[in-house]
């Protein structure tokens, strides 16, 4: 049998290296030349012939000029384009024509404005790769306001977290500060964190960029709305910026000022007058040890700071005066220390009363109203913009069942409802707006009482007793539940011992549990929730007979202690508290302290 199949001729393809640059070689020199040219482009009252198959080829916008009219329609031979310039057209015309884009930070911004009129997607492309890599390159103002107008959101990101490294860079060069517009520095002005800079610099880098200008002027109101002006000194406002002529002709800039000077006037009410412009600007929180007895009792006045792991913990300051036995209340980001002892006096027949407030927004101090009481080994807690203080030893070395609040406003303190036994070395904590009261030594011995206060009642509650009797604890809370921690107690021979269970409470059900823990030997520590966790710093030791220096995190969700890192020293009957505290301040604290 005769096979009629023939067999296939192979086909073999060759691709020259130089066909397509000569022919984009060619049609660019047809163009420079106007040979066979059949459009004209017009942009800036320039003129660019061009050939409208190449052009259609390439841009989006020319091929539905040119082929999307009716069938045998004349298809326009001049189009002038007037969304974009001559030099920005001519860079792209060339790119068509050669495939080969030439962009600096002189002309990307033409450049793309063109490629985006005419819709030459790969042109586009390439000038957001060009801003792309010149951010990396360099922090330059006109490339993150070029970025910010035209970029995709994904580069505009990128820009703002290139703004955010470098807006002390910028704010400090006086051609970089000129260069910014409205928006970028409202964006920086907004910002939460600014280290190194104070709002007294800051309204003077804003002054700076408006008087630059005087048809900036318009913008005045929406920046300097963003100063905190309330937290720049009296006298810099009285002398720096009241003397500012638009802070005095422009009516929103002049009730700025207004405000901040009447939040000075109010010097002890500061607390409670809080809004956005007298907040701190931080995001975060860092815990503060104060004072306490180290070893040899000495009674110290050290101010402690702790980094974010509580690993490491520097001086950063000192108290008014050395202090022990003493508490601290917190109303925002302002810090009282209260009360306690000066001098080592196991008997507590010195007490004081003085009240010493710190502002973490300036670092100074200021002495405020005493209590009524002098107090030693009493609890203090926040509740409503109100410290409240209870119970503690009083002058003569007895215990109180007195309890007093403080209202800021008035500088004033008063008595209010008496807790329902006296007591010292108690515990409390709040949750919801109540305050709770836990154990403590009272009659001679440690109490198992767990007492609740209701403020809008004035009135003391006793709630379910604790599984463990127990003074010189700590108490936290954590979201719904409360955590009693440590302290000791007396046995049947009238010993100390520790009290090594962990329980917590249950407000809704009025319920106490006992966690299943590694045991925590200690009491007269320092305790504060924190990050949703417990710190635990210092301490004593019955067993060994010694103070701690131990840093210590209880974590509820995994139900684990870690030792976290120590205390530069040994320390008991210490304060502890979280705070929000400014570069500028944590700076000027350690500049204090050095020059001590």
């Amino acid at each position: 049998m005769v096979s009629h199949e023939r067999k296939a001729a192979q086909v073999r393809s060759f691709v020259s290296d130089t066909y397509l640059p000569k022919l984009m070689e060619g049609v660019g020199l047809m163009r420079l030349q106007n040979v066979l040219c059949d459009v004209v482009l017009e942009a800036g009252g320039i003129t660019f012939p061009a050939h409208k198959v190449i052009l259609a080829s390439a841009s989006s916008y020319c091929k539905i000029i040119f082929t999307g009219n009716e069938a045998n329609a004349e298809t326009p031979e001049h189009i002038q384009l007037k969304d974009a310039s001559a030099k920005g057209l001519r860079t792209v015309l060339n790119f068509i024509y050669s495939n080969q884009l030439d962009i600096s930070i002189d002309n990307v911004q033409d450049t793309l404005k063109a490629a985006e009129t005419l819709l030459v997607r790969e042109a586009i492309k390439l000038c957001f790769t060009f801003l792309e890599e010149s951010l990396e390159e360099n922090s330059c103002m006109a490339v993150i306001n070029i970025v910010k107008k035209h970029g995709p959101e994904e580069l505009k990101q990128k820009a703002m977290r290139k703004l955010g490294q470098h807006y002390r860079e910028i704010l400090k060069d006086d051609r970089q500060l000129k260069e910014l517009d409205s928006g970028t520095l409202a964006e920086i002005l907004d910002r939460k964190e600014i280290q190194e800079y104070s709002e007294l610099e800051l309204f003077t880098f804003t002054k700076t960029w408006l008087l630059h200008d005087s048809a900036r002027l318009k913008d005045a109101e929406d920046l300097l709305k963003r100063i905190r002006f309330p937290l720049i000194p009296l006298e810099d406002l009285q002398q720096s910026v009241q003397e500012v002529p638009f802070m005095k002709t422009d009516a929103s800039c002049f009730k700025y000022l207004q405000e901040a000077l009447s939040y000075h006037s109010q010097l002890y009410a500061q607390p409670i007058l809080q809004s956005e412009n007298t907040s701190i600007r931080s995001n975060s929180e860092r815990v503060l040890v104060l004072g306490g007895r180290t070893t040899e009792n000495k009674v110290c006045g050290d101010i402690w700071i702790g980094n974010e792991a509580f690993s490491t913990w520097e001086k950063v300051g000192e108290l008014c005066k050395t202090v022990y036995n003493h508490c601290v209340a917190v109303i925002n980001d302002f810090l009282y220390v209260i009360g306690g002892q000066s001098l080592f006096d196991p008997s507590g027949k010195r007490p004081s009363n003085e009240v010493f407030r710190f502002d973490a927004r300036s670092g100074m101090w200021l002495q405020v109203a005493g209590m009524l009481e002098r107090r030693t080994r009493f609890h203090t807690e926040v509740i409503s913009d109100r410290i409240v203080v209870v119970g503690g030893g009083s002058l003569l070395g007895n215990l109180t069942q007195t309890v007093e609040e403080y209202q800021p406003k008035e500088n004033k303190w008063e008595f209010t409802a008496p807790f329902p036994l006296a007591v010292a070395d108690h515990a409390g904590t709040t949750h919801k707006g109540i305050l709770y009261i836990s154990g403590g030594f009272s009659s001679g011995k440690a109490s198992s009482n767990l007492h609740s206060y209701l403020p809008r009642l004035r009135r003391w509650v006793l709630n379910h007793n604790m599984t463990f009797a127990r003074c010189d604890h700590g108490m936290a809370t954590i979201g719904d539940h409360i955590f009693c921690l440590g302290g000791r107690t007396l046995n049947a021979n009238e010993d100390w011992i520790h009290v090594s269970e962990a329980e917590y409470y249950c407000p809704t059900s009025d319920q106490w549990t006992i966690l299943k823990s590694s045991p925590f030997d200690c009491s007269q520590f320092s305790i504060c929730a924190t990050q949703s966790k417990i710190l635990i710093t210092g301490g004593g030791s019955l067993r060994q007979m010694k103070k701690e220096e131990s840093v210590f995190v209880y974590d509820p969700e995994a139900r684990a202690w870690t030792r976290a890192g120590s205390l530069p020293e040994p320390l008991v009957d210490h304060a502890s508290c979280s705070l929000k505290l400014s570069h500028l301040v944590f700076s000027k604290l350690q500049g204090k302290e050095k020059r001590h």
